[in-house]
């Protein structure tokens, strides 16, 4: 008798295990400080491996992705400052530099590529993505203290 009741004690301790790992597997932490732009799931749906549940753009590290033209990309180069005005935040500008410039056009990655197959070409100016961050303010205030969100327009004058 008292080796039944030992053996249904140490199954009850099994399943509160089994129950407070599964508890925990609730939790989700992100990987980086930033805003959930967009979630895919809603409370109580089960996630499945390799799913994604949200999008997320991070706070901490700012940037704007400039398109230019391939005509004017040949003095472009890591580390040139760069002067930025948004949109929201008129009179204000902010100070970044070039820290990636785009290995291909725009429209290598497009879904429905040109083709240029049937013996019709028209030569079009690609854009080539250049990214810069936006370091801070000249007004002097912290970056942080203006919202800047993803997807504003902004206007970009790279000094050379």
């Amino acid at each position: 008798m008292i080796s039944t009741a030992s053996a249904a004690v140490e199954t009850a301790v099994a399943q509160i295990k089994v129950l407070d790992t599964q508890l925990r597997n609730t939790k989700l932490y992100a990987p980086a400080d930033g805003i959930i732009a967009k979630r895919w799931l809603l409370p109580g749906d089960v996630v499945q491996p390799s799913q994604s549940i949200f999008t997320m753009t991070l706070s901490k590290k700012l940037w704007v992705v400039a398109f230019l033209e391939e005509t004017k990309i040949k003095d472009i180069h890591n580390g040139q400052d760069v002067r930025i005005t948004i949109d929201a935040f008129p009179g204000i500008s902010f100070s970044g530099r070039v820290f990636l410039v785009g290995s291909s056009t725009a429209s290598v990655f497009s879904l429905i590529p040109a083709n240029n197959a049937s013996g019709n070409f028209t030569k079009v100016t690609q854009r080539i993505p250049v990214k810069i961050s936006i370091d801070k303010a000249e007004s002097g205030k912290n970056i942080t203290s203006y919202r800047i969100l993803s997807g504003m327009s902004a206007v970009v004058k790279i000094t050379r």
